[in-house]
C-alpha cells in the first residue's frame, strides 16, 4: 500500500543526494516526504525507485532534457580536474574565474553582520543551469564522501571484531543495523550559504514551495543548514525542541499510526495551538531508537530573500536519530 503525500507536503532540503542517513532519519519521523533530487528520474537509483513506488518519497524531478546539459558540464569538470591535478597554478586560476565555488559566508561571520545591523552579502540571481551545476557537484561530493565514511566505518568494524575474537571474547549480542548507519559529518557544514540559496531558486523556478497554496514544511538533518538559516533572521519562534523523542524501528507495525498522530501534533504547533512535546503518542513497544527535533518559524526579508517568498513566516525542522 501506498503512503499519501503529506499535506502541507516535508520538504527535505538543501541536499539532492539523498545519503542512507538521511533517509533513515527522515522516514523515522515522517510517513512521506518531498524532496528536490536534481534529476529527471530514479532510473539509475533503485533504492529511490522503490520507495516512489511505495509512496514514500515526492521527489520535484527536473524535465528530461534539464539534467542533460548538467550532466555534461560536471562530467567535463571533472575530466579537466583530473588532468590537472597537482597542478596548483591552474587551480587558483579556475577559483579565482569562479567564486561561485568557493565561500567566506560562514555562519560565524553571518551572525556578527546582523548583530552589526548589516545584512549578509547574497548571491546576485544565477541561471537555473549553473544552480544546476552547483548542487550537481555538490551532489557528487556528498555521494563520494558517504561511499568514504561508510567504508570507514566497515574497516572499524572489522577491526573490532578480530580484536575481539583475538582475546577469546564473544562479538557483542546485538549487532549494528545493516543499512543504517550513524552520520559522522554534517555535509551541510560544506559550501552551506552556495548550498541553500542554489537549492532555493531551483525549487522556486520547479514550483516547489507551494502546493495548492500551502507553504511546504522545511526539514533538514544538518545543524549547519539549520544555524544558518537561524541566523538569517530577524524574528525568531521557537515552536519546538524536545531533545528525546522515542521513535519507532523501522518496519515496526506502530510506526505508521505513531508518525500520523505526530505530524498532526506537528501541524498544531507550527500554528500554535497546543504542545507537541505533551501531545506525542507514547511508544510503548520493543522499540529502542530515539531521536531529536527542532523546530523555529523563521521570518525578516533574509529569510524571505532565501526562500524567493514575501512576508511569509517559514517553519524549518531539524531532525536527528540518536
Amino acid at each position: 500500500m501506498t503512503r499519501s503525500v503529506l499535506s502541507p507536503p516535508v520538504l527535505f532540503l538543501p541536499f539532492t543526494h539523498l545519503t542512507r542517513h538521511h533517509l533513515d532519519t527522515l522516514l523515522a519521523f515522517f510517513g512521506s516526504f518531498a524532496c528536490f533530487p536534481g534529476t529527471s528520474d530514479f532510473r539509475d537509483q533503485p533504492g529511490l525507485q522503490k520507495l516512489l513506488d511505495q509512496g514514500k518519497i515526492s521527489p520535484i524531478f527536473l524535465s528530461p532534457r534539464e539534467p542533460n546539459v548538467v550532466d555534461q558540464k560536471a562530467r567535463q569538470y571533472l575530466e579537466w580536474a583530473r588532468i590537472h591535478r597537482g597542478n596548483e597554478v591552474n587551480l587558483r586560476a579556475l577559483l579565482k574565474d569562479n567564486p561561485y565555488f568557493t565561500s567566506d559566508t560562514a555562519v560565524t561571520a553571518i551572525k556578527s553582520q546582523i548583530k552589526g545591523g548589516k545584512s549578509p552579502a547574497l548571491e546576485p540571481n544565477a541561471s537555473l543551469e549553473r544552480d544546476l551545476l552547483f548542487l550537481k557537484m555538490a551532489h557528487l561530493c556528498d555521494e563520494q564522501n558517504e561511499s568514504i565514511d561508510l567504508e570507514l566505518k566497515r574497516l572499524d568494524k572489522s577491526r573490532d571484531n578480530l580484536l575481539l575474537t583475538l582475546r577469546g571474547l564473544d562479538l557483542p549480542g546485538r549487532e549494528e543495523k545493516e543499512g543504517i548507519p550513524a552520520e559522522s559529518r554534517d555535509f551541510g557544514e560544506m559550501m552551506t550559504h552556495e548550498r541553500i540559496f542554489a537549492w532555493s531558486r531551483c525549487i522556486a523556478v520547479k514550483g516547489g514551495f507551494k502546493n495548492q497554496g500551502e507553504l511546504p514544511v522545511f526539514v533538514t538533518t544538518s545543524p549547519a543548514v539549520f544555524d544558518y538559516l537561524e541566523s538569517n533572521c530577524t524574528d525568531i519562534v521557537n515552536a519546538l525542541d524536545i531533545d528525546g523523542i522515542k521513535v519507532h524501528e523501522n518496519e515496526c507495525e506502530n510506526q505508521s499510526e505513531w508518525q500520523h498522530h505526530f505530524y498532526e501534533g506537528l501541524m498544531t504547533a507550527i500554528q500554535g495551538h497546543g504542545n507537541l512535546e505533551n501531545d506525542l503518542p507514547e511508544v510503548t513497544d520493543t522499540c529502542e531508537r530515539f531521536g531529536q527535533i527542532k523546530m523555529s518559524l523563521f521570518s525578516g526579508d533574509n529569510i524571505n530573500r532565501i526562500f524567493n517568498l514575501t512576508g511569509k513566516q517559514v517553519p524549518v525542522c531539524l531532525i536527528k536519530l540518536k
